[in-house]
């Protein structure tokens, strides 16, 4: 019983710090794709609403080394202020 104890307690610690990076999914990028490959292409208002949605999500995806260069790029930074959102300071 107390080795149960000690597990469940050690799963909710584990899904508890998981949980804030569950909701991080690029996958919600995808509005912005073309305006950060075609800068001359404006990002569309479900882009700057992902971009909002996704804040608290950004230092996650700047420190991830498949999309975070795309973000620091200067096309990325151009995306932020297209949008009206501030860019993240991680």
């Amino acid at each position: 019983m107390k080795l149960t104890a000690i597990g469940l307690v050690a799963m909710v610690t584990i899904v508890m710090q998981l949980s804030p990076t569950m909701a991080c999914d690029v996958i919600d990028l995808q509005p912005c794709l073309l305006p950060i490959i075609n800068p001359p292409e404006p990002p569309t208002a479900s882009c700057c609403q992902a971009l909002r949605d996704q804040g608290p999500c950004m230092c996650y995806f700047i420190k991830n080394t498949w999309i975070g260069p795309t973000i620091q790029a200067p096309n990325g930074h151009k995306l932020f202020a297209d949008c009206n959102v501030p860019y993240p300071s991680c």
